[in-house]
């Protein structure tokens, strides 16, 4: 059950409009579209994210570790494409010891998860403390984007 985590969508109900694509940005540069209206919920196995429909059929599998960003879009896949790369949001440094710094984007809420999607910090800023946190891996929501961390 350990390896088993469950990600609670609550990063979707906080957005302001309703998104229709969900991006994989991954670290090589390639991005997966997924249509927000088939996934049922995220699971992480292991070291990887899984989206499952709404009856539990896999839709998707990726490495964590190759996961750089994943944005919620409302456009459609070919606008979707466009937005992020003009929305590109840096956090670093990544992994980091305590703060972890933001731009790319204007001052807004900072929401800070654990990967079964408890959230953890909930704060405006353009930087956010995070000595207080556990060493492990960790989700940044900002705006309507969602970054991945590491806490050393």
């Amino acid at each position: 059950m350990k390896n088993t985590l469950i990600l609670i969508c609550a990063m979707l109900c906080s957005l302001q409009c309703i998104a229709t694509n969900l991006v994989l940005l991954q670290t090589d540069g390639t991005q997966q579209l997924q249509d927000i209206a088939k996934i049922g919920k995220w699971v992480f196995v292991e070291e990887n994210l899984q989206l499952l429909d709404k009856v539990g059929n896999l839709l998707a599998t990726e490495p964590i570790s190759e996961i750089k960003n994943i944005t919620f879009s409302i456009s459609n896949p070919e606008t979707a494409t466009e937005n992020v790369q003009m929305n590109s949001i840096v956090i670093y440094p990544n992994p980091t010891q305590d703060m972890l710094y933001i731009s790319g984007t204007t001052p807004q809420t900072l929401r800070v998860y654990d990967l079964q999607g408890r959230l953890l910090i909930n704060e405006t800023s353009m930087q956010i403390n995070v000595s207080t946190l556990n060493m492990g891996t960790y989700l940044l929501q900002i705006g309507t984007q969602v970054v991945r961390f590491i806490k050393q």
